[in-house]
């Protein structure tokens, strides 16, 4: 009777494990089918597709950052000596090989935490949190960045609803299966849709994917938005909190604002940098470029990140006190 009962659990539990493996094939399979337009030529064993302009797939790394599911991601992110925090415009400002190669040649580990859908400090925050981290110098994208707003991606991250977990599992499936897939049978695989794919290694975006090269768009401050020091007061007090909680000296944090059309950013950066005792770097270049009057362009970003690392140079020996560069 009891091998009986036994042999009848063991059938049992075959069945679940083969229902199961046939509900997660056809949902990856399914996940592929859609999603054969995301480009493919970003992988490599260090980056993952972190955003595709396809509704099916779209944003990724929201969901990868937050729960750590990419092999390395959190351990680098943690490892980081200089952390960058930011939205898209930072993502861009210091997804350069002058900011790789500059924190290459003295040895120093940086990461990259900044997020598309225009996020802002909330999310950052919750990522920091989870993940407590200890950099020796952090460097913020204030343009005022310190706010209570979050992108519905963000939301759903945050939320963490099984459909969420779900879709995040399949797209994190689905890389592996459309690396070999678009690799060994490149006609199946029009890769027409704009891709970002990100290093799990420093955080940097991988753009060659998001056809920006050949975008140039004047940065233009004649319609700038700026904010006085009354209209500073809520980000500065929301400023507060997040430094407080991310716990690194006030003498090592770094307020800059990337330029560009919209907003007076170096100019919000500085007011906020007043108000909370950080330091700001905010490096003149003239005759920078972006892609649509927001998002510096590429050749711009290398200018602006090369000057915007020499300059904050001074700073990180301070920070960096036993290391000889």
């Amino acid at each position: 009777m009891m091998r009986s009962l036994r042999s009848w659990w063991a059938y049992c539990a075959i069945f679940v494990l083969f229902a199961v493996a046939a509900v997660v094939t056809t949902g990856v399979w399914q996940v592929t089918a859609q999603n054969l337009q995301c480009r493919s030529s970003g992988y490599d064993n260090e980056h993952f597709l972190a955003y595709c302009d396809n509704p099916t797939y779209a944003d990724y790394e929201h969901g990868a950052l937050l729960y750590g599911i990419e092999p390395g991601v959190i351990d680098n992110l943690r490892g980081a000596d200089v952390l960058f925090v930011g939205n898209s415009k930072a993502q861009f400002a210091f997804s350069s090989k002058a900011v790789e190669d500059y924190f290459d040649s003295i040895h120093v580990r940086f990461f990259v935490l900044g997020f598309g859908y225009g996020e802002e400090s909330t999310f950052a925050l919750a990522v920091l949190r989870k993940w407590p981290v200890s950099p020796k110098l952090l460097v913020i994208n204030a343009d005022p960045f310190f706010s209570t707003a979050i992108s519905s991606a963000g939301s759903s991250a945050l939320e963490g609803k099984p459909a969420f977990f779900w879709r995040l599992a399949l797209k994190l499936l689905f890389q592996r299966v459309h690396r070999g897939v678009c690799f060994v049978a490149s006609h199946v695989c029009p890769e027409s849709k704009a891709s970002i794919f990100r290093s799990a290694r420093n955080g940097q975006w991988r753009l060659s994917s998001w056809h920006v090269a050949e975008k140039s768009v004047a940065v233009d401050g004649s319609g700038q938005i700026t904010m006085n020091r009354e209209s500073l007061r809520d980000p500065a007090r929301l400023g507060e909190e997040f430094l407080n909680a991310v716990g690194v000296s006030r003498n090592c944090v770094i307020l800059t604002g990337v330029p560009n059309s919209l907003l007076d950013s170096p100019g919000i950066a500085a007011g906020l940098a007043s108000f909370l005792k950080t330091q700001s770097v905010l490096p003149a270049v003239g005759g920078l470029a972006t892609i649509d009057s927001v998002h510096l362009n590429p050749a711009s970003v290398e200018r602006w990140s090369a000057q915007f690392v020499q300059a904050m140079t001074p700073i990180l020996r301070k920070c960096l006190p036993s290391r000889a560069f």
